[in-house]
């Protein structure tokens, strides 16, 4: 080769490398990346931690909290991390020491005509905690523990792993037109199995079109398939059921928004083990939902039925009221209220009278010391009735806060 030819070859190298650094760069300069850390310490006594109808046992419990927002924001994309890890410690409660941890997942990938979106959720928590559901909604997926798949009775040696992956692909045929594919996938296990501690693993498929009407409302229709199976040596279940779904959303102005989903399906409910029991039920949905979001202001509210897998060995049908309300009174205090209250009871299993009424509501204050340091004062109550027993049962908890947070992410 001649010395041209190799300078040629050289030139050649070096400005594809310089191309590809040129992009890279472009790449990290377009990226926005924010850390938010969030840590705290706190105390709560509890009038009855185990929510047991009879024999309550108060106790005094001491946290230690630590989560991290992480997000990356590109020109066609936007997602969120949050894990977080929680310490529960209580002198007179051993049992009720333990190590719990979270995972929360939202991402949008968007191109010319299509979008992406994936939702993603993990907790693996002390039986006691997950037996008691919040009031207040998912910050970073607030879809995510609309259901109820927990059944309320507490078996106070075990833990459970709670794991949902959603993804939705829309592609837009028109600009007022769309045609999308949505799948999901729950997984529920526990550390020990019994009857009222079923794990399982759920899956969902679902195709839809969607059309827009004016720029302030829009309509949907799909069809939809989902599988039930239970993964534990206590109980062999499966549940196939197939349906339609319609729904649609309306815009009041640009902080109110409100939408509307119906339900309708047949389900196979099969038992192989010591029941050996065959049933189809016909079940439905529908959920209301509103979301508000000002400047110093903000609420949430779904009411409505659902229609979810359970860890009874079977889907359950929950009938639900659930509101959240967030307002700024000054640049430093800040007030949640939100309350929840809700009926749960099996669509299809082999247990008999299972329906649960449960609510809850809590009330706090978060005021800003200074830029990054908090102070939280929290009151919870619980209240709790099954069909099958006399007494109902509730708890009392007022928390105390102080904690570390890094400053929000700038938009």
């Amino acid at each position: 080769m001649s010395s041209s030819s190799r300078n040629a070859t050289g030139r050649v190298r070096l400005s594809v490398l310089a191309t590809l650094a040129s992009t890279a760069s472009g790449l990290a300069c377009a990226a926005d990346v924010y850390v938010q850390p969030i840590v705290s310490l706190a105390t709560a006594y509890n009038t009855n931690v185990f929510l047991e109808p009879k024999q309550t046992k108060s106790a005094e419990g001491y946290y230690a909290d630590a989560a991290t927002n992480i997000g990356i924001a590109t020109p066609t994309s936007d997602t969120t991390l949050q894990p977080r890890i929680l310490y529960n410690y209580y002198p007179t409660v051993g049992e009720l020491d333990r190590l719990e941890g979270f995972l929360n997942l939202h991402s949008r990938y968007s191109w010319q005509r299509d979008l992406l979106e994936v939702v993603g959720f993990y907790d693996h928590r002390n039986d006691v905690n997950a037996e008691q559901p919040e009031a207040t909604f998912n910050p970073v997926n607030p879809g995510v523990g609309g259901t109820t798949p927990s059944t309320g009775q507490i078996n106070k040696g075990i833990t459970r792993d709670y794991l949902i992956v959603d993804p939705t692909f829309t592609h837009r045929v028109t600009p007022l037109t769309s045609l999308g594919a949505s799948a999901e996938y729950q997984r529920m296990s526990y550390s020990l199995d019994d009857p009222a501690h079923v794990g399982f693993n759920y899956y969902m498929g679902k195709l839809f079109a969607s059309h827009a009407i004016g720029v302030r409302s829009e309509l949907t229709a799909g069809v939809y398939g989902s599988r039930y199976n239970s993964s534990s040596d206590v109980l062999d279940a499966t549940s196939t059921s197939g349906g339609v779904e319609a729904g649609g959303t309306y815009n009041w102005s640009e902080p109110l928004r409100s939408s509307l989903t119906l339900q309708y399906q047949q389900t196979k409910f099969k038992e192989q083990g010591n029941h050996n029991v065959e049933l189809t039920t016909r079940p439905w949905s529908a959920i209301f939902g509103t979301v508000y979001t000002g400047q110093v202001a903000s609420y949430r509210l779904d009411i409505g039925r659902s229609i979810a897998p359970s860890s009874i060995g079977g889907l359950y049908t929950t009938d639900q009221v659930r509101l959240q309300y967030d307002r700024d009174y000054s640049p430093r205090l800040h007030f949640t209220g939100a309350v929840r209250a809700f009926k749960a009871r099996t669509t299809g299993g082999v247990f008999g009278d299972d329906t649960r009424n449960y609510a809850t509501g809590s009330l706090k204050l978060q005021y800003m010391l200074r830029e990054r340091l908090f102070v939280a004062g929290t009151y919870t109550y619980i209240y709790e009735k099954y069909h099958f027993q006399p007494d109902m049962s509730d708890a009392n908890m007022v928390f105390l806060q102080i904690g570390y947070q890094g400053l929000p992410r700038q938009r």
